[in-house]
């Protein structure tokens, strides 16, 4: 796009008759219109765009050590699953304990720990489905490796 001759902001050719910026006449007499190749501007290799695509392996040992916080969801940009799944696996791990502890005689130190395996067994089957899942896409739309 041409620039105006007074005030130098881009206008277009159809606005040749005055600048609707600074209303100068004829903004574009005397002004070249030749077009500019700008991808001799932009230097590629400055970018420094890294991909660093998302593991399914890693993926799957998050669901068995820290997948009752979310933890792979949050790996895999999806932080709306990961606070929703936080929050059910929250008020499972208090189910658990609350009728573990009303049903059995045995001391909380065990009811809680027997609680938090149960909760570890049922999130690495859900991270075995995930790992198992083919075409498994993360939040960015990319495809798990």
């Amino acid at each position: 796009m041409p620039y105006c001759k007074n005030c130098h902001s881009r206008i277009d050719k159809f606005n040749k008759d005055r600048c609707p910026i600074c209303g100068y006449e004829r903004p574009l007499d005397d002004v070249s219109s030749d077009t500019v190749e700008i991808t001799t501007s932009i230097d590629v290799n400055d970018l420094n765009l890294e991909y660093h695509p998302r593991l399914r392996n890693k993926m799957f040992i998050y669901f068995i050590t820290l997948g009752i916080f979310g933890v792979p969801f949050f790996y895999l940009y999806r932080k709306k699953a990961g606070i929703i799944y936080a929050v059910i696996n929250l008020i499972l791990l208090g189910g658990i304990i609350a009728l573990l502890a009303l049903l059995t005689e045995m001391h909380i130190a065990l009811v809680i720990v027997l609680a938090l395996l149960s909760l570890i067994v049922v999130n690495s089957c859900i991270g075995l489905y995930f790992y198992k899942k083919p075409n498994l896409k993360d939040g960015h739309g990319d495809f798990l490796e």
